[in-house]
């Protein structure tokens, strides 16, 4: 069984994620997997060529959060970036979809999820919800970000009620770490039982 695990940027997925693999889920994080074809030379020069020059440091290295900050400033720098990685992250799903056993529950950790229309690859799916002022507070905090920008990287998203209305299961991410994983091992047990 695939399950698609989603939810808006800092809803807590990462975590459920983590807590997924503990308990003998196979991840597959779309976030790692974007990264490394980003490292890819024909990726980076194409990301030089969308950016410019001045994202990269002083030995010509691409600086992630000088690209995400201008990506989420300028909407069309952003489909220019979602328009070199997206197919390359959906063709590296698909092919682990195909691949797939099917002997452990694999979960497709993938925050754009309904974005790029991945959806159809999941068996089932799990949204991580929090409210959209948590959201923001902990941008600010893990990224230094300004809310303005806080705010801009939530509205490139789909709604979280969007994301509500089509999944399976959802998590609601606004309790203690010990209630969250205690609430992530029963859902587990469940996809768990209904695999066999």
């Amino acid at each position: 069984m695939i399950v698609g695990l989603t939810g808006g940027i800092a809803s807590g997925k990462s975590t459920v994620s983590s807590i997924l693999s503990k308990l003998g889920a196979e991840i597959v994080d779309a976030d790692l997997v974007a990264k490394q074809l980003s490292n890819l030379r024909e990726n980076e020069n194409k990301i030089i060529e969308i950016f410019g020059r001045e994202i990269l440091d002083e030995d010509g290295n691409i600086v992630r959060e000088k690209m995400r900050e201008k990506a989420f400033q300028n909407r069309k720098l952003l489909e220019k970036l979602n328009d070199l990685l997206h197919p390359q992250v959906i063709d590296y799903f698909k092919n682990v979809r195909n691949n797939t056993t099917g002997e452990k529950i694999g979960i497709f950790d993938i925050p754009l999820l309904f974005e790029s229309h991945m959806e159809n690859l999941c068996d089932k799916i799990i949204v991580v919800v929090v409210p959209r002022k948590v959201q923001i507070e902990r941008i600010i905090a893990r990224d230094g970000s300004s809310k303005e920008l806080a705010e801009k990287i939530i509205d490139a998203q789909f709604p979280q009620k969007y994301k509500e209305e089509h999944a399976d299961i959802v998590i609601e991410n606004n309790c203690s770490i010990e209630e969250l994983e205690k609430n992530v091992e029963n859902i587990y047990k469940k996809l768990t039982n209904d695999e066999r």
